[in-house]
């Protein structure tokens, strides 16, 4: 979970150029309506303007009491020449530069119990074009697991660009209004920021922005992950690549040596972990399910899970690895797969681009909706899901005919959890698989297409939820108006 942590105190000057309190406070009241966790540093003046709620952490403060405060009085510097008067004051620069204190605050109270925190400006909403989605963003990013080490800063300006000016002017290298890290790597920003404020006051008599700062830091050797962003809806859009990602598959006996190993390998760069399912018997083909040797040497041992189950069919790449998601990977997105195919080695670089809520991204979306034999789903191909939107799986009925049409099963699923499925933005198979047959996907051994009986499965299916499967993907109740 990420924590964003934000602040706004009464500096004690004439603000009236500035946006008004009510501006201010409605724009935070944008941010406050998602519920992602908020710790919010506040001048006690102002917390009669606050909505209390259980997902906002309020803590008051006084500039004076900010160590950057004390450090800004013990060095006295002047302020830059180019500069916006009644904006750009000596106490603004000061509540700026403090950022980082702020997210240090934030971590020592950490009254969400995060891993990760992000600073976001009070008034932010100001920029986004399309808020209604940023929005949504941000409340899938808050709930999103994200890459144990990461340190993210937006910027508008190349490294650089304007550096032998950062006494005299505001320098957009970063944006200032939004960045992301672990705790660790924040924390260590926050013992480096110490250090060099207090000498970079001394050493150019200057209270510069905090974005100058940062920008005289990266070139004395400071690092983080830099975005190309500016003062809009991207500033928030951090690189997919942070999202942790998990893959998810079932196998059979015929294929666990096989095909399933070499799709595993074409998945181990891609994603952080693989949970593979297997069934402790197999129904239909009477045998034990086993654990082959190979599971248990590197690179396999180390970033691949094996869980034994109850047999649900192909359903089982699912269901298998929910109990196991459900304790360690609770917010992670989720790569559902099937185990006779080698899926081209960018594939989920591709797909992660497309997170921008929550959801399941599926590839080869258009083309299912002309073509498809019932819901939107199709599991060879591959699709992305947040792991939250499955946690009512394991409770969601699975009748005998499901185990032939387990993508219509888990369309119908989506369906009656009212599951947004999006395209992915990939749809060519040569995108998605790293080896075809005639063009196409490859068909393993024992596929259930092989015996011939998806149609009359997929109606079966259909009669028991009582929903008819209708054209371009959708899904209806029986008896509702098409």
């Amino acid at each position: 979970m990420t924590t964003f942590v934000t602040a706004f105190l009464d500096l004690g000057e004439d603000r009236s150029k500035d946006k008004s309190l009510d501006v201010c406070f409605s724009h935070f009241s944008n941010l406050c309506s998602i519920e992602i966790p908020l710790v919010v540093f506040i001048s006690p003046v102002y917390m009669d303007r606050c909505k209390q709620a259980s997902h906002i952490t309020y803590i008051p403060i006084e500039l004076s009491e900010l160590e950057t405060y004390k450090e800004v009085v013990k060095a006295n510097p002047k302020l830059p020449e180019s500069r916006t008067p009644h904006h750009d004051t000596r106490n603004f620069m000061i509540l700026m530069n403090a950022k980082i204190e702020f997210i240090q605050k934030a971590i020592v109270a950490n009254p969400f119990q995060s891993s990760h925190f992000a600073w976001i400006d009070f008034s932010i909403c100001h920029v986004f074009r399309k808020p209604a989605e940023t929005l949504d963003y941000l409340r899938m990013l808050s709930n999103t697991a994200l890459a144990k080490r990461c340190l993210t800063f937006p910027g508008c300006w190349c490294l650089n660009t304007g550096s032998a000016y950062l006494q005299e002017a505001i320098n957009w290298r970063f944006c200032g209004g939004f960045f992301l890290g672990d705790m660790k790597s924040l924390l260590d920003m926050y013992t480096l920021y110490r250090n060099v404020f207090p000498a970079y006051l001394k050493l150019y008599g200057t209270l510069v922005w905090e974005v100058n700062v940062w920008h005289r830091m990266e070139l004395d050797g400071w690092k983080c992950t830099w975005y190309k962003a500016d003062h809009n809806d991207s500033i928030v859009k951090i690189p997919s690549s942070f999202f942790y990602t998990v893959a998810s598959l079932t196998t059979i006996p015929s294929r666990i040596t096989t095909s399933c190993r070499t799709t595993i390998d074409s998945l181990l760069n891609q994603v952080d972990h693989i949970y593979l399912s297997i069934a402790k018997f197999y129904t239909r083909f009477q045998v034990e399910g086993t654990i082959p040797s190979y599971l248990q040497e590197e690179p396999y041992k180390s970033k691949v899970t094996v869980i034994l189950c109850e047999d649900k069919g192909p359903a089982t790449k699912y269901l298998g690895a929910l109990d196991a998601l459900s304790a360690i990977s609770p917010r992670a997105w989720v790569f559902v797969c099937d185990d006779d195919q080698v899926y081209k080695s960018n594939l989920l670089e591709t797909m992660k681009r497309g997170i921008d809520r929550l959801c399941i991204l599926q590839n080869r979306y258009a083309s299912i909706q002309k073509d498809t034999t019932g819901g939107m789903i199709h599991g060879y191909v591959g699709n992305l899901g947040h792991a939250s939107l499955y946690k009512e799986l394991p409770q969601f009925p699975l009748p005998p005919c499901s185990f032939h049409v387990d993508d219509q099963w888990m369309s119908i699923y989506c369906f009656m959890k009212h599951i947004h499925i999006r395209p992915s933005g990939v749809d060519s198979y040569s995108d998605i698989f790293g080896k075809l047959e005639h063009g196409h996907e490859c068909i393993g051994s024992d596929s259930l297409f092989s015996l011939g009986s998806r149609t009359a499965k997929a109606n079966q299916l259909a009669e028991y939820f009582k929903v008819r499967f209708a054209s371009e993907g959708r899904i209806e109740l029986c008896g509702s108006s098409s």
